[in-house]
């Protein structure tokens, strides 16, 4: 399996079925097996197309399914909480039938900065939610993988070893680690410390440099964690992801503040990441 992945977003505005098209075509073009595909609005999901064009490209679709306010999973309000269930739930049936085998991504909380410290009971009715979904997830065949994002995206999950103890908590099979560099850069005290932590749960690491542009033009070092990778035969996803205001939507800009013009075109992302990678023999 080509376990080399790359969000579609290096290349398109925001996800359609029409520029998701072009997306797995430059991925595979530069040699990427796994082509990210954001679940945000489910309307827009169209998973025979999306399968299709996948399949013709080459390429295997990744599923993240993000979470609002009032779907928060983590939620100790019942009926907030059984919506996060239930969309997770959907997202799912989506992925599946899309062609993926896991869906990733904030899968434990609403996104965006929180204005409070979460509780204990925030922690466990996120696995108590998650349990459920990974349930379904087996089901289908399919894993999940909580991304550990940094303080202004979540306000449960932002350190490998917060997600380690998410993981142990919820006590499924079928639920890994995802790992992404720019999240780790913020939160982390010691990044290889942090990827051995998560390495025995490690099911999705993701190169993005400090300021989410090129990979090859920023202050974070992949080299250390990528020999690591290489040396421990790990065998999960390896990711890339970019983002810059020349490529991304408005509304995706505002979601991860990518501000600035930090590439022209997506194929100078993925370039960097074939050169890292090969570099590596990842």
């Amino acid at each position: 399996m080509n376990r080399r992945s790359i969000h579609s977003y290096t290349w398109i505005p925001k996800w359609s079925t029409e520029d998701g098209a072009y997306a797995a075509e430059r991925a595979a073009a530069f040699g990427y097996g796994q082509l990210v595909v954001p679940i945000r609005d489910h309307d827009s999901i169209e998973p025979a197309a999306i399968a299709a064009l996948c399949e013709r490209a080459g390429v295997r679709p990744v599923a993240t399914s993000p979470l609002q306010v009032d779907n928060d999973i983590s939620s100790t309000d019942p009926e907030v909480h059984r919506r996060g269930i239930e969309r997770h739930c959907a997202a799912l049936a989506l992925a599946r039938d899309m062609g993926a085998d896991r869906m990733g991504g904030i899968l434990y909380s609403a996104f965006g900065k929180a204005s409070r410290v979460p509780s204990d009971a925030n922690f466990q009715a996120a696995a108590d939610g998650l349990r459920i979904v990974a349930e379904r997830a087996a089901s289908y065949g399919m894993l999940l993988a909580l991304e550990v994002v940094n303080r202004y995206e979540s306000n449960l999950i932002n350190t490998a070893e917060q997600a380690v103890r998410m993981v142990k908590l919820i006590g499924a099979d079928n639920v890994r680690v995802h790992l992404d560099t720019f999240h780790m850069n913020i939160e982390e005290n010691d990044l290889l410390g942090a990827l051995e932590l998560a390495m025995p749960h490690l099911g999705y690491f993701e190169i993005d440099q400090n300021h989410r542009g090129r990979l090859t033009e920023g202050a974070i070092d992949f080299a250390p964690m990528l020999r690591r990778l290489k040396a421990a035969n790990y065998q999960g996803l390896i990711g890339v992801e970019a983002f810059s205001s020349a490529v991304s939507h408005p509304d995706i800009t505002a979601g991860v503040a990518s501000w600035r013009n930090l590439f022209d075109h997506g194929d100078e992302v993925a370039r960097d990441g074939q050169l890292l990678l090969d570099q590596h023999g990842l």
